[in-house]
């Protein structure tokens, strides 16, 4: 069985762009814009269901995408969104995983799921990363991050904003955010756009951590505030926070404690009450464990979450307190490099608040920076990239400098049949 299962994972690979299997089906028509909230959506609380995964469907590189558009071996960061049954990608290529002058910001769009068409290539000269996109409603928006040219220190600049006018034309650069603060996660709940940002000492070595995270919202989409006037919801080593609201309207959300503080390294699992939402309530300790590139979805009245997860024998967090901030620092980002990881779909127990792992997305090496829209009532898609996933030894920092690939699946929660 698990080498079926691995002869599946290789076969796009190997023919790329010949018999890829088309996920999306017959979905792609004109007029098919998909809601994302899921209040949209009736709930059958007395149901069970289950989450299967389809075969991905290798988009990037691929045979199904122009001969004209020249890539470099690193593509990663991506963001998906259907509009008017049309489906458009956009991801960071570049020569590695890390920043350079060579990065560019790549957008295609497809009209069956298949072929794909070039939309645009923006180059700042300069490295991007973060892609969103946004539809207000009238026009898509894409947001990303413009950041340094050294691949050694993280350089958040401006995040800009480009806008879809026509066919193949987006107009742009316009300034969305501040200089220095990185857009997470966005979203549109209730009617209302919400946001996940960060500002900050982002991977400071020495001192205490001073990395600001931010909640934020629009009624537009494109001009955000604070919500409910709180500047920062959490002020330590928290950056990447995914977050959803559950059928109540309540907040949650799991962290990404990088860079450490007073409750340790790793994940935090937080709650805020609806009629409180910039009261976020934050465990005394964080769990070991770290999810990065955490992003949050709900289905039903369950609670599930996409991120990235260390595969050694040993937590994010493996260095006692009395080594002093600075040393654990650099052990536990030294030791997260050097192991292999996996993308994973988690389930997060509303009852402990725990997240619990169900199973693994294709992925190996350099991989998760999952984007996930919803298709119906039952069904998401998801797009990430990956290293090869048949090398699933290889270590984070290996995956980092080799090739990558971006692919799409689609999560189908079917119901159980009743005893």
């Amino acid at each position: 069985m698990k080498f079926l299962t691995l002869c599946l994972l290789l076969l796009p690979l190997l023919v790329m762009g010949q018999s890829v299997p088309n996920v999306l089906g017959d979905l792609l028509k004109p007029g098919y814009s998909p809601s994302d909230d899921p209040a949209d959506y009736p709930l059958f609380p007395q149901k069970k269901f289950k989450v299967e995964m389809s075969e991905p469907m290798w988009v990037v590189p691929s045979k199904n995408l122009p001969a004209s558009l020249a890539l470099n071996k690193s593509n990663n960061n991506v963001a998906i969104t259907i509009q008017d049954g049309t489906i458009f990608m956009a991801f960071r290529n570049s020569k590695t995983h890390f920043a350079s002058p060579k990065s560019k910001m790549v957008v295609i769009s497809s009209h069956d799921g298949v072929k794909w068409d070039v939309e645009a290539e923006i180059a700042l000269k300069k490295d991007c990363r973060e892609p969103q996109f946004i539809f207000d409603g009238k026009n898509l928006h894409l947001t990303f991050f413009s950041a340094g040219t050294s691949p050694f220190k993280f350089e958040p600049g401006d995040v800009v904003r480009y806008t879809r006018t026509a066919q193949k034309t987006w107009e742009g650069p316009h300034l969305f955010l501040n200089k220095g603060e990185v857009m997470w996660d966005v979203k549109k709940r209730f009617g209302e756009w919400y946001m996940t940002s960060y500002s900050g000492s982002h991977y400071s070595i020495f001192g205490p951590s001073e990395v600001n995270l931010h909640f934020k919202k629009s009624t537009d989409g494109l001009n955000y505030t604070p919500v409910e006037g709180r500047e920062a919801v959490y002020q330590g080593g928290v950056s990447e926070t995914g977050f959803e609201f559950d059928h109540l309207g309540n907040l949650w959300g799991v962290t990404r404690n990088e860079d450490g503080d007073q409750s340790g390294f790793g994940h935090q699992v937080i709650f805020a009450e609806k009629d409180h939402l910039s009261q976020w309530q934050f465990p005394d300790k964080s769990s070991p464990d770290i999810f990065m590139s955490p992003k949050m979805f709900r289905h039903q009245t369950d609670l599930f979450l996409i991120g990235r997860r260390q595969l050694g024998k040993k937590p994010f967090d493996r260095t006692p307190e009395r080594w002093g901030m600075p040393i654990r620092r650099m052990a536990n980002w030294l030791g997260y490099s050097f192991t292999p990881k996996a993308t994973t779909l988690y389930q997060i127990d509303q009852a402990t608040k725990k997240v619990h792992a169900l199973f693994d997305l294709p992925s190996a090496g350099d991989t998760a920076f999952p984007s996930i829209i919803r298709l119906d009532a039952h069904r998401f898609l998801v797009a990430n990239y990956t290293s090869r996933p048949d090398k699933r030894k290889i270590s984070w920092i290996h995956g980092q400098l080799g090739q990558t690939y971006l692919y799409l699946v689609v999560l189908n929660f079917k119901e159980e049949a009743s005893l």
